[in-house]
Formats: C-alpha cells, sequence, structure tokens
C-alpha cells in the first residue's frame, strides 16, 4: 500500500488538531483574564449541554450517512475518521464552554457560532469532504435536517 496515499487522507486532520488546540489555549486564556464572575445561580451549565449534545446528533447523523462512502482501500479509514470527529466534538465542545464562561461572550447568542462553526467545519473539512457522496446521500442529510427543523422549530404545522 503507497504510505502517500494514506498521508492524503490525515493531514487535514493535522492542522484541524492543531487549530482546535490553538483555539482551547486560546479560549483558556480568555478565561483565565477575563472570568466571568457568577453573582447569582445561572442555567448556562444546561445551555452548554444541550447544545452539545444537539450538536453532537447532528455529527452523528452526518457521520453515519458519509463514513460509508469513504475510500474502502485504506486500512480502518472509517474507524480513524470516526473517533477524530469524536475528538473534534469533545474539543469543540470545551472551546465552546471556554468562550462561554469569559466576560465578553457570557450570555451572548454569538457563542453558539463558535461551537458551530468549529465543530462542524470540522466534520466537513475532516470527513464529508474526502467522501464520495451521492445526490441521493445530500437529500438524504437535507430531509432528515429538514424534518428535525419542522419538527422542533415549527410546532404548529
Amino acid at each position: 500500500m503507497n504510505t502517500t496515499s494514506i498521508k492524503k487522507f490525515y493531514r487535514i486532520d493535522a492542522y484541524l488538531v492543531l487549530c482546535h488546540t490553538l483555539l482551547m489555549a486560546f479560549g483558556y486564556g480568555l478565561w483565565k483574564l477575563y472570568p466571568h464572575i457568577q453573582t447569582k445561580p445561572d442555567m448556562s451549565g444546561l445551555f452548554f449541554m444541550i447544545i452539545s449534545i444537539l450538536g453532537g446528533f447532528a455529527g452523528l447523523i452526518m457521520l453515519a450517512i458519509t463514513l460509508p462512502r469513504l475510500d474502502r482501500s485504506v486500512h480502518n479509514l472509517s474507524v480513524n475518521k470516526f473517533i477524530l470527529a469524536l475528538l473534534y466534538w469533545i474539543s469543540s465542545t470545551i472551546i465552546f464552554v471556554l468562550f462561554g464562561i469569559s466576560k465578553f461572550f457570557f450570555n451572548n447568542p454569538l457563542v453558539l457560532l463558535v461551537f458551530v462553526l468549529v465543530f462542524f467545519s470540522s466534520v466537513y473539512l475532516s470527513v464529508i469532504r474526502l467522501a464520495d457522496m451521492r445526490q441521493k446521500d445530500w437529500l438524504i442529510l437535507s430531509g432528515i435536517f429538514g424534518a428535525i427543523v419542522l419538527f422542533f422549530f415549527l410546532p404548529e404545522l
């Protein structure tokens, strides 16, 4: 097996791990330098947990559709990409929490963009871009996410 073909599948993951590490260090520094001083109990922990779990479910749905479309000739590519996606989810949650408990982003809905952009762009660059997606797969993905949006955000229909 040619090792240069294997390296091209994991090169973007090295860059993503570096970006996640730098963002975690930046979030930790932001939290240490500008912490939010809690004056009364709030529900921010529940908010972080719900957003992280919903993002993880959405990521699992995307992985369930895209992982079977990865190249089968590379040994354990699907398993390794699944493990890397789990690590991206955990590190994105840590980045989300660290940014969310700083003074600048506390109770700011823009902190959701931090989680969404970091996690879903990592999953896209690491897995979806490499997968041989058919038009039917894109329709399945959009149908599932469309049904979730209709179920949760439009209950009056």
